[in-house]
């Protein structure tokens, strides 16, 4: 990705509510490369939402900066899944933001279910996550 003018603050550094943004466009991107876009989870009428973000910030972003958004899935609990992120420069890998986010499932009437079966299989094929 790439930092564009508008990410920008009064500052000439990336607005720090815009990070989550980039995570968000990171677990978009992670969900297709499992093969589940956004568009399957809107066509059953279900979705995905975040209960809990915490971001830690070393370095700022800046106008034209390239950089990578890491999304990796921990566990796998109940309606919960517990996900890492990691936004690092490029192409230096300089370290940018380590971030935790809890996203729950739900279901058609917006109520927490299960973690939706396809996603969870998806999910161990790919990592080493923990499903209780």
């Amino acid at each position: 990705m790439e930092v564009s003018d508008d990410d920008l603050d009064e500052y000439g550094v990336v607005n720090n509510a815009i990070y989550a943004s980039y995570i968000h466009s990171g677990r978009d991107v992670l969900l297709e490369k499992m093969g589940i876009s956004v568009d399957y989870w809107t066509s059953t009428g279900n979705a995905m939402a975040i209960l809990e973000l915490n971001l830690k910030y070393f370095a700022p972003l800046r106008s034209g900066d390239r950089f990578v958004v890491k999304v990796k899935i921990v566990q796998i609990k109940g309606v919960r899944i517990f996900v890492e992120h990691r936004i690092e420069t490029l192409p230096d890998r300089k370290l940018v933001l380590e971030g935790g986010a809890t996203v729950v499932c739900l279901n058609k009437e917006f109520r927490p279910t299960r973690v939706f079966p396809e996603l969870s299989a998806r999910a161990m094929d790919l990592f080493s996550c923990k499903v209780a």
